[in-house]
């Protein structure tokens, strides 16, 4: 592990408060009146941007540089965080650190398909739970209450805009996320809090976080092309009102940790809140394995959520394929409104548990967000370049 002895050799945009500095003149995200600071330091011989605080205004990061995210790094609102190069942002971990795009801040993370934008920790040997990830917090619609606050007091979230934009992240890998701050107190690799359909979500991996890979508070966000890889408990997470779309999803449960391929929920208070989680997925793989306790599951569709979930492959999950649970969900299943068609559940300790209705059926997809492509599962060729490949 990395000695964090940090050498201070020049600090910009000071906090609230004006101070002279000659390296500062010279810096073009001058003058010294944001809330946040970024401080030239050196760690392991290696120079970094130390960024912390509050950024409160438009903040472009040129990857050419080493830059350190530093405890709760806050977009905030009608500011804007750009990273149009691929490359690392590392993340410190003698701190809890995150990124937090707060509601009506914007976040433009957009890499290639060769040069991906990885945000890692800065540290020999990183781990699982190493420091906080992605929280993007929007002005959409959720089934709790009009707003919400993210866990570990990452911003509040929710409104009444399910089309509010919070941005782009295109090509994003986030690595060793899901800080665990207490009981039922987890971060994600990336978190989806009432986000709205104006956001662009595409080509986004989780990988080896200590909570759930990618989750869904509420919000109408659509995701295309998602990686959730060795994440510790759920590769995929829903609650509260989701209601947005995805295709081509990928999720690979590792041998030291996992619970569910996906957990999809309406409200665990009250399962017939309004409006109900209900998504659109297709072209989904999900691939499970023994992490010692059996009792990993595929899909475990519960609390009332609806859905629509086409083209899943879903295998290698020890317990169920996919379960259905409590009396609001099965209704909905016996309504039509929750199904897996055209779908191939096979290779799992039981494929269905109490969904048997879904065995063979077929459905059409009818919605031109979606790419066609009636294959099952979510096939590969889209991952090559960006992501992080995985071991059984």
């Amino acid at each position: 592990m990395k000695t964090f002895n940090f050498m201070s050799v020049a600090t910009c945009g000071l906090v609230m408060m004006a101070m002279s500095c000659s390296s500062c003149k010279e810096d073009p995200i001058e003058p010294n009146n944001k809330t946040y600071t970024i401080t030239d330091v050196e760690i392991g011989g290696e120079s970094y941007k130390k960024l912390e605080g509050i950024i409160n205004d438009d903040l472009s990061l040129n990857l050419s540089e080493n830059w350190l995210l530093s405890g709760g790094v806050f977009v905030d609102e009608n500011a804007k965080l750009s990273i149009t190069q691929g490359g690392t942002v590392y993340a410190d971990t003698e701190v809890t650190t995150f990124l937090s795009i707060k509601q009506g801040g914007e976040i433009f993370i957009q890499g290639e398909s060769t040069n991906p934008i990885v945000f890692t920790p800065l540290k020999d040997n990183p781990t699982y739970g190493d420091w906080g990830g992605i929280i993007i917090n929007g002005r959409a619609i959720l089934n709790t209450g009009l707003t919400a606050e993210g866990e570990g007091g990452t911003g509040i979230y929710g409104g009444d805009d399910d089309h509010d934009d919070s941005g782009v992240l295109r090509y994003v890998r986030v690595e060793y996320a899901g800080k665990i701050l207490g009981t039922d107190n987890e971060l994600n690799g990336f978190s989806f809090n009432g986000v709205g359909d104006g956001t662009t979500v595409e080509y986004i991996q989780a990988y080896k976080g200590s909570d759930d890979g990618i989750e869904f508070f509420g919000g109408t966000v659509n995701v295309k092309y998602a990686v959730s890889t060795h994440n510790q408990d759920d590769s995929f997470d829903w609650t509260h009102g989701w209601r947005g779309k995805g295709q081509y999803w990928i999720a690979q449960q590792g041998p030291d940790g996992g619970d569910r391929g996906i957990e999809a929920d309406n409200n665990g208070d009250d399962n017939t809140l309004e409006p109900y989680s209900n998504p659109t997925l297709s072209n989904i793989t999900l691939i499970g394995v023994n992490d010692g306790d059996s009792l990993n599951t595929g899909m475990r569709l519960r609390e009332g959520t609806k859905g629509q979930i086409f083209f899943a492959h879903v295998t290698g999950f020890p317990k169920y394929g996919v379960r259905v649970s409590d009396e609001v969900t099965l209704n909905n299943v016996t309504n039509g409104e929750l199904f897996v068609a055209n779908s191939l559940i096979e290779g799992n300790g039981t494929d269905f548990k109490d969904c048997e209705s879904f065995d063979g059926l077929t459905n059409t997809l009818n919605d031109s967000w979606f790419s066609y492509d009636e294959t099952v599962g979510a096939g590969d060729f889209w991952t090559e370049g960006w992501v992080r490949q995985w071991e059984i």
